[in-house]
């Protein structure tokens, strides 16, 4: 499964694996007069860095007062678990909780404003679009009037519990921005003097805190383009649709500020746009303020509110550990979601939530990873188990744990020396294993590969943080060397298993997002801990029997979410082939993963067979080669505090993960001439005619042949099992 955990159902493939549509309601309308509230969107996949675009579907019967109907992409990631201290009367529970956020983006679907996200401590300058969430400044927002709109922008500071401050505000000319085909402009604000109870009345230019004796004067960045979405509340004929995409507010005035320059505080920014209509409405004079949200009634509708997101591309995968990866804690996750509220005052607010795959990790073939690896070569000489007389756990159990090894007495030496063509795969891809096993004992030995995922959770109790580990072995093959003998593989294949690309924090190996976040700085929550990191090794274990040691080789491979650029991989294995070799003995055995047919297999822990794809409608055309979802079982994701109007039978989804099924050739063999040339019949399968290049003669295709082991320098044939 995705996670590797054994002895449950294989991932589905394909069309077959959606996992039944949109969340349902309960036949309950929170008191208010709700028909129908729920989410849509096309798939419930994404990869980092698109664009997540769905409509939120709405039907009421009466009119709501509510203050607005709010949209939210939420990511986060959370590990949680609880241990017993003390003894008696004096024994207690401690919960030790880890989370942190990775979006938190939220847009207005419709309400008396249309706000930007907010920037906490942003201070004078307040900066939006950062890498983490690069839509954060963009409001999507429906005009009323098809030509001649006017939008007030007001800059704001947040307040918890009292009335938000004004920094600035102006007046905007929708049609003159959309003139400027989309170019920032740079517009000055005005403001009332004074703060709060104190102010004057006095309408001017906003200005920020003195600098040298000198004020300078606040400013937002901004520009302007017609929307591509369509719907909305009260659409009336010539009205449309608009995106201001905010970039950044300057000069901005502390109002947190005490006693002047004394204490200082720290603005948390965002904007707020409103359409108004009347006369007077100039720059420089005062501008009409927004409709009271407390009387603001959301009008009988059935209605379909547009709403889009950007996924930031840092973002880990999701994931759900199961299992022997999730033994150490009580719950733990990485979670997407869409979620939706209607905004009503000191009333539970109706809401509804769908649940999302993300898909991250970065191509297989960047640079970085395309280094080859390799492991430091391992010799060990095996000694017989010393067993004393009145030892009763010898035999199995003990295999000289307890009693130790008869150092005066040598059975042979083992050696192992393995490595891989290189560090990053994707789910799916080949990954090509070499090495050297050598037996010279009288017995023998199984070498066994295997990927090792390692969980770390974190979590925070108190001022402290506290860690818990789990590790979990994803088998990929096995196989015998006989006594006496010596074992070669040169570019063995594996498949690589569909598990979620590995994330250990960071920005990994994205050298770009590392660059422009260097630029913004990092925001609050990218310093928090993260509470699920994990990652992947690559193990080659030697089981010497009856002997108290095994010889362990392990290579730090990196899992990723996409597979490698054809040109960049051809390229990079027409490099690898010039390129020096390790020693080889005479020959090579082959070790070919198991198919069923002809399609390609994708390893999966505790299956016998690989289970073959069939490419449906969730099969994504990658650079002329296929990508499918895969899926493990089914979660149930649903919020006991939020979703508590849902059924939480019907909140799951199938985690996703990406795997490329590559378009290779298929090779066949002509029967018409003596050395039977391969001939290229992709697009022929096994049993139908086709045209032999060198004769002109018609052949049946044959069924391609079965893998079998080739085995030189050995004394007999090796055994091999693949999982």
């Amino acid at each position: 499964t995705t996670q590797g955990h054994a002895g449950r159902a294989p991932p589905k493939f394909g069309a077959a694996a959606m996992s039944g549509g949109r969340a349902k309601m309960k036949k309950v309308n929170w008191g208010q007069p709700i028909t129908d509230y729920r989410i849509v969107i096309p798939r419930d996949y994404y990869f980092a860095g698109e664009t997540v675009q769905g409509t939120l579907e709405l039907k009421t019967h009466g009119p709501i007062s509510c203050r607005g109907v709010r949209v939210k992409l939420e990511g986060v990631g959370m590990c949680h678990w609880h241990y017993y201290e003390g003894s008696g009367d004096n024994r207690r529970r401690v919960d030790v909780h880890g989370e942190k956020k990775y979006n938190g983006c939220q847009k207005t679907a419709w309400g008396s404003t249309y706000n930007t996200g907010r920037i906490d401590n942003a201070g004078d300058d307040a900066v939006w679009g950062h890498p983490t969430t690069p839509d954060e400044g963009h409001v999507d927002m429906p005009l009323q009037t098809a030509r001649g709109s006017k939008v007030v922008l007001r800059v704001m500071d947040y307040d918890w519990g009292t009335k938000d401050d004004e920094l600035g505000e102006c007046l905007l000319d929708v049609d003159e921005l959309l003139s400027m085909n989309s170019a920032d402009v740079t517009a000055p604000l005005w403001r009332h003097a004074g703060k709060g109870v104190f102010s004057s009345g006095a309408y001017g230019p906003a200005e920020g805190n003195a600098l040298r004796g000198v004020k300078p004067r606040s400013v937002v960045v901004l520009s302007c383009e017609p929307s591509e979405s369509e719907g909305g509340f009260g659409f009336q004929q010539g009205a449309r649709r608009v995106v201001f995409k905010i970039k950044s507010a300057h000069n901005l005035r502390d109002a947190d500020g005490m006693m002047g320059d004394v204490f200082r505080g720290y603005n948390d920014v965002y904007c707020q746009l409103y359409e108004v209509s009347g006369e007077n409405l100039v720059p420089g004079l005062p501008l009409p303020g927004p409709p009271d949200a407390n009387v603001v009634r959301l009008p009988p509708t059935r209605a379909s509110i547009p709403f889009s997101f950007k996924l930031p591309r840092n973002l880990p995968s999701s994931m759900e550990p199961l299992d022997v990866f999730a033994a150490p804690v009580d719950r733990a996750s990485v979670r997407y979601c869409i979620y939706s509220h209607i905004d009503i005052a000191w009333r539970m607010d109706p809401s509804c939530r769908r649940i999302i795959s993300v898909i991250n990790g970065p191509s297989s073939t960047i640079p970085k990873l395309l280094a080859p690896l390799k492991s430091v070569p391992q010799e060990k000489e095996v000694h017989p188990v010393k067993c004393e007389s009145l030892c009763f756990c010898c035999s199995k159990d003990c295999v000289g744990r307890l009693c130790g090894e008869n150092t005066s007495v040598s059975l042979g030496k083992v050696f192992l020396d393995c490595h891989m063509d290189r560090q990053g795969y994707a789910p799916g891809e080949t990954m090509f294993l070499s090495g050297i096993a050598r037996n010279e004992t009288d017995r023998p030995v199984t070498v066994y590969v295997s990927l090792v995922r390692t969980f770390v959770y974190t979590a925070k109790e108190g001022f402290t943080h506290k860690t818990r580990t789990a590790r979990g072995e994803i088998p990929l093959a096995s196989f015998e060397v006989p006594a006496h003998s010596t074992w070669q593989l040169e570019d063995g294949q594996l498949i690589c298993p569909a598990i979620a690309s590995d994330y250990f924090g960071g920005y990994g190996y994205d050298e770009e997002f590392a660059r422009q976040n260097a630029q913004y700085g990092a925001r609050y929550s990218e310093r928090q801990v993260d509470p699920v990191k994990w990652s992947t090794k690559l193990r080659v274990l030697m089981d010497v029997p009856d002997t108290p040691f095994n010889l362990k080789q392990f290579m730090d491979v990196l899992i990723t979410g996409l597979p490698g650029n054809p040109i960049v991989w051809e390229e990079y294995q027409q490099k690898r082939k010039g390129a020096a070799q390790m020693p080889a003995l005479p020959g090579a055995q082959e070790m070919t993963p198991r198919r069923s047919g002809d399609d390609i297999g994708v390893s999966v822990l505790g299956t016998a067979e690989c289970p073959t794809w069939t490419p449906g409608a969730e099969d994504e055309q990658v650079r002329g080669d296929t990508l499918c979802i895969a899926r493990t079982d089914e979660i149930v994701a649903a919020d006991p505090q939020e979703d508590i109007k849902c059924d939480p039978a019907e909140l799951t989804y199938s985690p996703a993960v990406a795997v490329y099924k590559p378009d290779a050739p298929r090779k066949c063999r002509s029967p018409y001439k003596p050395d039977n040339p391969e001939v290229d019949c992709t697009m022929n399968p096994p049993g139908s005619m086709m045209i032999c290049p060198y004769t002109g003669m018609p052949f049946v295709v044959p069924p391609p042949p079965s893998p079998q082991a080739q085995v030189i320098s050995t004394v007999a044939a090796p055994s091999m099992s693949m999982v």
